[in-house]
């Protein structure tokens, strides 16, 4: 879900090439590479017979005084549905941050198709309901601070229980059909968060990688990119890890003088020569790490170069190529296919703060709900430069970005915590799921609030992984993982 706020703006080329070059696989919350959100989603699309529509939902759930509405979009499959029980299934998959639903969400998506391979079973009507201002459900044409307002957790659950009794009334589901919601991430956030607040309209709800613990400062975010990395169960290795943080560590000695910055600029093919002369840039540059470490998006199973972490690896401890240093140089060359790179803190402030911007949607969300800076600050086990990126990035950011002020920004972040819970959600019938090398679950619900609400951790999955559809390259625990949630959901369905 997926992240810090803050950095570099790339060239067009340089992005463009990256973003191709990126095998992600993983639908999440966007997590941050040299001043990008990478969005780990690949659609799926096979076909398949399913209705997309839109109905009218209102822009404030809470105040009468504003009348505006606007066209959110939702998806229907009725393939297994009978619609003769007495007491119906419904299903439905939570949208959230990211790129938009498409046709593929209850066929074949990495969104829930948990729920949709359960479906059958339960004779369930699926739905799936985008979240607003994500994807064609936009409220205003611009993305401007003062549109953004209306953009927020509370709405979209007011979004959520709106939306139950339209599809009630047009499908004249009975007032027991029991409701379960579905998601992975943010849109895991919301499907717990619908139980807590609608267990009435709400019967139960899976909530995998959830981070539901909102944090101005998150450094257990890149301490698990640590760990995973040196994980032997999914081709990491101490020496890789040890290459990593002995590179970046190499990096900040150089970064302290001008021969070494000058060195850096020619060694990583930085476009404009002075650039790492700024200190802003030098943070830029390297405070979430020089090349792009595919964690959070693992899939041992993806084929294009360089991945996955087993082949990140290959190359990082691979000594021929040189000290630790050349090793991630080595690797970024590939990752920007020769292209050079520029740094540049004042560009990232002008691209986040344009209205036009869309992803300032997911960047807004952090800024005045969840924060989630994947901080690297000195004596961590952040494995990239350390004391670069510390949280006073961020909160710049969402400063000039919005102009909320760092203690706005703290305030509403643990106003969060405070009216949902954090990892101490108190609710029942709520499943939490999480990937033991996602870097996502140092936020997650790790331990069970309360004998109601089970957990599960998933020994080297990714982030949750065991959501997308399943494939005879999976490994045992992620198949475990969904014969897991199948089997909790049926019992409180047999109840």
């Amino acid at each position: 879900f997926f992240s810090k706020a803050q950095k570099i703006i790339m060239t067009a080329l340089t992005f463009t090439v990256l973003a191709a070059f990126l095998c992600a696989m993983v639908q999440g919350i966007p997590h941050w590479f040299q001043g990008k959100m990478i969005h780990d989603h690949t659609s799926n699309y096979n076909g398949a017979d399913q209705n997309e529509s839109f109905f009218v939902q209102k822009l404030d759930h809470y105040n009468r005084a504003v009348n505006g509405t606007f066209k959110q979009r939702y998806f229907v499959n009725e393939t297994q549905w009978t619609g003769t029980s007495e007491s119906p299934v419904v299903f439905l998959c939570v949208g959230g941050e990211g790129p938009p639903m498409d046709r593929s969400v209850l066929t074949a998506s990495a969104h829930c198709n948990d729920m949709v391979e359960l479906a059958p079973k339960h004779g369930a009507i699926m739905f799936a309901l985008e979240h607003r201002y994500y994807g064609p459900s936009r409220p205003f044409d611009d993305y401007s601070t003062e549109h953004l307002q209306w953009l927020n957790t509370e709405q979209a659950l007011g979004d959520i229980a709106a939306f139950h009794t339209f599809i009630s009334k047009k499908f004249n589901l009975p007032a027991n059909a029991r409701w379960v919601t579905w998601g992975g991430s943010y849109p895991g956030m919301l499907a717990a968060l619908a139980r807590l607040r609608f267990p009435h309209l709400i019967y139960a709800s899976v909530s995998s990688s959830s981070p539901l613990q909102a944090a101005v400062d998150m450094p257990g975010y890149n301490n698990v990119v640590a760990e995973s990395m040196a994980d032997k169960d999914v081709g990491g290795s101490q020496a890789c890890l040890d290459a990593i943080v002995a590179g970046h560590k190499d990096i900040g000695e150089q970064l302290k003088t001008p021969e070494g910055r000058s060195a850096l600029e020619t060694t990583f093919n930085i476009c404009k020569p002075g650039t790492l002369e700024d200190p802003k840039n030098q943070e830029q540059f390297a405070g979430d790490g020089v090349v792009y470490l595919p964690v959070q998006s693992n899939d041992p199973a993806c084929t294009t170069p360089y991945c996955d972490i087993a082949s990140i690896c290959v190359l990082l401890t691979n000594e021929t190529i040189g000290t630790p240093t050349a090793r991630l140089a080595n690797l970024a060359s590939i990752q920007h296919m020769g292209a050079c790179t520029q740094p540049d803190y004042e560009g990232m402030i002008k691209f986040w703060s344009s209205p036009k911007n869309l992803d300032r949607t997911w960047l807004y969300q952090t800024c005045t709900e969840w924060g989630f800076y994947q901080t690297c600050e000195t004596g961590t086990n952040c494995p990239y430069t350390q004391g670069l990126h510390t949280p006073d990035v961020d909160l710049d950011l969402c400063q000039q970005a919005f102009g909320f002020s760092p203690d706005q920004v703290t305030e509403q972040i643990n106003f969060a915590n405070s009216i949902y819970g954090g990892a101490n959600i108190q609710s029942s019938r709520i499943m939490f799921t999480n990937g033991q090398i996602d870097p996502w679950r140092a936020n997650g619900v790790a331990v069970s609030p309360n004998a109601e609400e089970p957990v599960l951790l998933v020994p080297g999955a990714s982030h949750h992984f065991w959501t997308h559809p399943s494939l005879p390259t999976d490994a045992a625990p992620v198949n475990e993982a969904r014969q897991a949630i199948w089997t909790q959901v049926s019992a409180w369905l047999a109840l």
